[in-house]
């Protein structure tokens, strides 16, 4: 017996000590950014996890993070050296317009942008939500209600397509790219319906207009 509870009573604390092991940290921080980090300045791989190219989001270092000499990217991988620590996400097409609510209020920004609006990145502890605090209306960004972002305008999956949005009931127009013809909606984004020439239409004079709470996403099809 008394050979058997030493046994276990090992067993036990070998377990202990195992589970008390630190574990490695993977060093993403989500499934669109990676932080990589040169230590010592010596050279650092780091895997990513999104197709296409990859540009520096955030430096994380007093040294200087410089493309091509202290950091550079392949597909899948990003490299630092010199001591360059930063974070590093997906290269998005299209223009980036930054775009801040101060005090909760009511704020428009850019001009002439078309194309399908992505929340890429938020600056604000107050949340971003399409159509509720932020959007894409008359060819400018909107933001309200402390939303703060980086958002990004251009065309997605090569298809054009406009986020249009009825809040509180109340008919809203979007701006919409004539030189791409006439408008289909191709997904409902709200719980009321959108139909035709009731809850959304289009006309070159009026453009782009949804009414009764409609929210849809309109593209070409």
């Amino acid at each position: 017996m008394t050979t058997l509870f030493r046994t276990l009573t090992l067993c036990a604390m070998a377990g202990l000590a195992w589970s008390a092991a630190p574990e490695a940290h993977a060093q993403f921080g989500s499934k669109d950014s990676v932080r990589c980090e040169s230590k010592d300045n010596r050279r650092e791989t780091c895997d990513t996890k999104w197709p296409g190219q990859t540009e520096l989001t955030r430096q994380l270092s007093d040294t200087r993070c410089v493309k091509g000499s202290t950091w550079g990217a392949s597909p899948g991988k990003v490299w630092v050296s010199g001591g360059c620590r930063a974070e590093f996400g997906p290269q998005y097409s299209g223009k980036v317009i930054k775009c801040e609510s101060s005090d909760g209020k009511y704020k428009t920004c850019g001009s002439n942008l078309y194309g399908n609006p992505d929340l890429i990145r938020q600056l604000s502890g107050t949340p971003c939500q399409q159509g509720v605090s932020w959007g894409l209306r008359n060819g400018s960004i909107w933001v309200d209600k402390g939303c703060r972002g980086e958002f990004r305008i251009g065309e997605s999956s090569g298809r054009y397509s406009v986020t249009c949005a009825s809040e509180n009931g109340r008919r809203a127009s979007c701006a919409w790219d004539a030189r791409k013809g006439q408008p289909s909606l191709l997904e409902t984004l709200s719980k009321s319906p959108c139909v035709q020439g009731r809850s959304w239409g289009y006309d070159k004079k009026a453009g782009l207009w949804v009414d009764e709470g409609c929210r849809g996403r309109f593209g070409v099809r």
